[in-house]
Parts: C-alpha cells; sequence; structure tokens
C-alpha cells in the first residue's frame, strides 16, 4: 500500500512540475509613449477610443503623444435642454506589454488594442 501511495505521489509530482513549465506569466501594461507622434497614430487612437466610449470628443490637446502618455475623452456638450451635465472626462493612458501598444481607461484598467501603432516603455 506504501508503495502504491509513492507512485501516486509521484506522479502528482511530475504533472505538477510538467503544468508548471508551461504556464506563461504575463507581464502587467507599462506606461508608454508613442514611438512617432503622427496623423495616423492619432486617428486610430482616435477610431478605438470612440468605439471604447461609445461619445463624446477626443482631446489630445496640445500634448505630444510621445512625450506625454496621457489621453482624455471629453463627454458630449449638453444640448440646448439640458442644464449642467453630470458627465466627466474620461482618462486613458497609453501602455504596451513590450510588444504591442493599447490604451487603458483609468477607472476600469480596461485595455484596448491599437492596432498599427508603435509605442515603447516610458
Amino acid at each position: 500500500m506504501p508503495r502504491r501511495l509513492s507512485r501516486y505521489a509521484s506522479a502528482l509530482g511530475v504533472a505538477v512540475g510538467i503544468a508548471g513549465c508551461h504556464t506563461v506569466s504575463a507581464d502587467p501594461p507599462r506606461p508608454a509613449l508613442l514611438v512617432t507622434d503622427s496623423p495616423a497614430a492619432r486617428e486610430t487612437i482616435t477610431e478605438v477610443l470612440l468605439t471604447a466610449t461609445r461619445e463624446g470628443v477626443v482631446s489630445f490637446g496640445t500634448s505630444d503623444l510621445s512625450k506625454d502618455p496621457l489621453i482624455v475623452v471629453q463627454p458630449p456638450r449638453p444640448s440646448p435642454y439640458e442644464g449642467n451635465s453630470p458627465a466627466v472626462p474620461v482618462y486613458f493612458d497609453l501602455v504596451t506589454d513590450g510588444k504591442r501598444c493599447f490604451v487603458r481607461e483609468r477607472p476600469t484598467g480596461k485595455t484596448h488594442p491599437l492596432p498599427g501603432v508603435s509605442c515603447r516603455p516610458k
């Protein structure tokens, strides 16, 4: 009986060891900057952000995304029949996993890929 338990324990140890070798630890996304702040990159970012928020105005301001990773999506203006709007801006940061570029929504941490946009770690 002890010999049988020993075999099961050995088999279990081997299985756990093999499974441990196949797990890949994903690096968390790091702050990033655009390699080149081009109109094409800004257009892609705008499309992704408007799809993510479904409304609003993407504001890059005078920022250079190759130096500052912050992007703001302003809420739509209130209609003439609305008083004060409770809507607030949504902030996004450029991030990278080392290979791809994303925008990360600040309040939720949700990331959205930016296809065709090149960025580097900040």
